[in-house]
């Protein structure tokens, strides 16, 4: 028996593929009659690439790299409280239009909230799956041949192997 779906969770880049990946999961959630929540992540950088860095320079010139990172860090976390408002300010208008645009004003889907996070793209991702009590995840890939060779090394693929959710993937154009 399959599962009705209620809840979807829908993951955006803010890149402008990301509105047709989105106008998608509206019409999706529309025919299903399922509610939205939508996640953007501002990615932390520390998933392995200080590890892997290290290896490219000598450590003089990783560390001099690395105070620079955590001045950075310092930063964006005085910045976040201005970052994240705008993030969703921006999401919220996408949704207005676009629910506009395919439902019509009359049965706009709802959308349960709107979430910024920081961190690594496919951890929050299967996380917020998760705890929201998703019933799928919405994402664009980029097409290069076939799905697996488009999926290598990117937060995608990483999805599909954490995930206890099934995946609505959107394909895009390069």
């Amino acid at each position: 028996m399959v599962d009705q779906i209620k809840k979807i969770l829908f993951a955006s880049d803010l890149t402008e593929s990301s509105v047709e990946v989105f106008e998608k999961t509206v019409v999706l959630a529309s025919q299903t009659g399922a509610s939205i929540t939508i996640l953007h992540v501002i990615e932390d950088g520390s998933s392995g690439s200080q590890n892997r860095m290290i290896h490219l320079v000598d450590s003089k010139e990783y560390e001099r790299i690395r105070k620079e990172g955590q001045e950075m860090v310092k930063n964006i976390l005085i910045g976040k409280q201005r970052t994240i408002p705008v993030i969703q300010n921006a999401l919220q208008k996408l949704c207005d239009q676009t629910n506009g645009k395919v439902c019509g004003t009359d049965d706009p889907v709802v959308i349960d909230a709107i979430e910024v996070k920081y961190g690594s793209v496919p951890d929050a991702i299967t996380e917020l799956a998760e705890t929201a009590g998703c019933d799928l995840i919405a994402m664009g890939y980029y097409k290069r041949g076939s799905i697996l060779k488009a999926l290598m090394g990117r937060a995608e693929k990483a999805v599909m192997q954490r995930s206890k959710r099934p995946l609505f993937l959107v394909p895009l154009e390069l």
